[in-house]
């Protein structure tokens, strides 16, 4: 337990001082580390994921009680995240006094909602801007651990035969109300599952399983995935098209397109070609060549902060206003890929309407009657319990 704590610790001031990814520091130290049990891997990546998600807070609380001095605060404060978690285990650590001590300055520090929600000032101010009185519910929802949830791959399997198969590997599952998409009842690493290696499903939020959908793509349509990433949504559009028809994804990271391509050799998609966008040629040499367009476009994923929360910590005001000028810009250029009559869907996975709603209303008066708004959703993390995205549906007519 001892030794788990300070590889915490150790992981945590990585995150926090050396600006490495959450992600990135999780695996490195699982690997480094072959010898752990299932629970203890689990027990590493969850309490390093909330301790940084609790970081000011936890980082509040131990310097007004023990001082900002101590050269182990980072160890200090996973102690204090599993003390506050009712961990037995930190009674070796911590006399009763302190113990009792710490909680009553966690308790004392709930007065201030930025502080209790372990967030920056600025972004409770600009949440509270944006979203008013929805606000406090949307960042409680978004402090809570996301549930995992399996997309299943149509081209491969259905619901009914993957949930049953996920069952004989001890892995319980739920249906959603959502076509794919399963839910895991306790959380579990299903990426040892022999279906996830066969290509069965992939870990996908229920509320990103709705944007490959919302683009009403058809078998043997051409189609352009203008952000691709690593492909989870490319390869649902592929099962949407039966795997016919042909899909180009464009990235700006060629490591992401080729974990793009291995990934779809394992779902068994043979319609992606990828495309790395190394000039503004890519772009241009597609133009009005597309059925349908998908833009996932980069955001300041305040809607996903439940499985990154180390991202709030690197976010600031002005890397917002930059992300929403390269979302305009995105929008109006890659939006000549699209044929007339053809349709695109915008979406990210931010719940601030000026990266999305407001968006959209600036693209669609600068276009001059050449788009026209065919339908939006937006998902809030309060309401539906899964991550918070945005999509809109633009038809091109001119």
């Amino acid at each position: 337990f001892a030794i788990n704590i300070d590889i915490i610790a150790k992981g945590f001031k990585e995150v926090m001082e050396e600006n490495r990814s959450l992600d990135q520091v999780t695996a490195y130290w699982i690997k480094q580390n072959h010898q752990w049990n299932e629970f203890t891997r689990g027990f590493f990546a969850e309490t390093l994921m909330e301790s940084i998600r609790w970081w000011r807070l936890l980082d509040a609380c131990v310097n007004a009680t023990l001082g900002s001095k101590s050269k182990d605060v980072y160890r200090l404060m996973v102690l204090t995240y599993l003390l506050k978690n009712n961990d037995t285990r930190v009674d070796e650590f911590f006399s009763q006094p302190l113990q009792k001590e710490l909680l009553q300055c966690y308790n004392d520090l709930q007065k201030e909602r930025a502080l209790a929600a372990s967030i920056p000032d600025w972004l409770d101010k600009l949440g509270s801007e944006e979203l008013g009185d929805r606000w406090p519910f949307e960042i409680q929802a978004l402090n809570t651990l996301p549930p995992i949830v399996l997309r299943v791959n149509s081209l491969k399997s259905n619901k009914e035969e993957l949930a049953r198969k996920l069952l004989g590997e001890s892995f319980r599952t739920e249906y959603l109300q959502i076509p794919d998409a399963l839910m895991l009842l306790k959380r579990a690493n299903v990426f040892k599952s022999k279906y996830f290696h066969d290509g069965l499903f992939e870990v996908q939020d229920a509320s990103s399983q709705m944007v490959a959908p919302f683009l009403q793509v058809e078998p043997g349509m051409r189609v352009v995935d203008a952000c691709a990433g690593n492909g989870g949504k490319t390869l649902h559009l592929a099962s949407l098209m039966n795997n016919r028809g042909k899909i180009i994804a464009l990235d700006n990271a060629d490591w992401k397109l080729d974990e793009l391509m291995t990934r779809a050799q394992r779902a068994g998609v043979t319609i992606i070609e990828p495309r790395p966008i190394n000039t503004t040629k890519v772009v241009k040499r597609l133009k009005e060549t597309t059925n349908r367009l998908l833009l996932d476009i980069p955001c300041s994923g305040l809607g996903v902060l439940r499985r990154n929360p180390d991202s709030k910590w690197r976010l600031t005001p002005e890397k917002i206003e930059e992300i929403k000028t390269s979302q305009a810009n995105i929008l109006e250029r890659y939006t000549q890929m699209l044929k007339v009559g053809g349709k695109c869907v915008y979406s990210t996975c931010s719940i601030l309407q000026s990266e999305n709603q407001k968006q959209v209303e600036l693209f669609l008066e600068k276009s001059n009657g050449a788009f026209i708004l065919e339908d939006e959703k937006s998902i809030s993390p309060a309401q539906s319990g899964f991550d918070g995205f945005y999509m809109a549906r633009l038809r091109r007519i001119a």
